[in-house]
């Protein structure tokens, strides 16, 4: 496969060619910007892009090539749990799975089933929480909530220090268990 170009502009990474465009959105990745041709795409798809040389990223302001640990310290200052997420996202797409940046309620993804395009709806909620990074019952509860009125099912990810994912279903039995307990 061909390494596609993707430009580090104004704190966004674009894929400005259309037939790279349009490859990398059929298989998954990124959002079409309204009015352009454009792609956007999220710091967790172009790491995981770069780490599977399917994209080449240049920095707009000084036409450098941008190398794996430059996007991850560039874009870490603005999230820093980045490295986190883009390792759920990581195992997420060997998985065969295609993961969309979540709709809110600090949710991480959206998750299709594998093999589903974009067409169909998605299944899962997946958030994602580091190992011993305390998490509000009343947060849990929160999301629960949005993944029932859109049916969806609650997965969450728990990172250990080892870099190893956990997945777990959430349900309201689990939350009603844990907030008596």
């Amino acid at each position: 496969m061909d390494t596609f170009s993707a430009v580090e502009t104004n704190g966004l990474i674009v894929v400005p060619a259309q037939n790279e465009a349009n490859s990398l959105y059929q298989d998954g990745y990124g959002r079409l910007v309204p009015d352009s041709r454009l792609l956007s795409l999220e710091p967790f798809e172009a790491l995981y892009l770069t780490e599977r040389q399917k994209i080449s990223v240049i920095s707009e302001e000084d036409h450098e090539r941008l190398v794996f640990q430059e996007i991850l310290s560039r874009y870490s200052k603005d999230d820093p749990d980045l490295w986190t997420r883009y390792m759920v996202y990581r195992d997420l797409r060997t998985r065969g799975f295609v993961a969309k940046r979540g709709p809110g309620y600090g949710v991480d993804f959206l998750v299709y089933e594998r093999g589903a395009s974009r067409k169909k709806e998605p299944r899962h909620l997946v958030h994602v929480v580091g190992e011993g990074s305390p998490e509000p019952v009343k947060h849990l509860t929160e999301i629960l909530g949005a993944s029932n009125e859109e049916n969806w099912q609650l997965k969450l990810a728990v990172v250990d220090r080892r870099g190893e994912i956990v997945y777990y279903s959430l349900s309201n039995a689990d939350v009603l268990e844990e907030g008596l307990g």
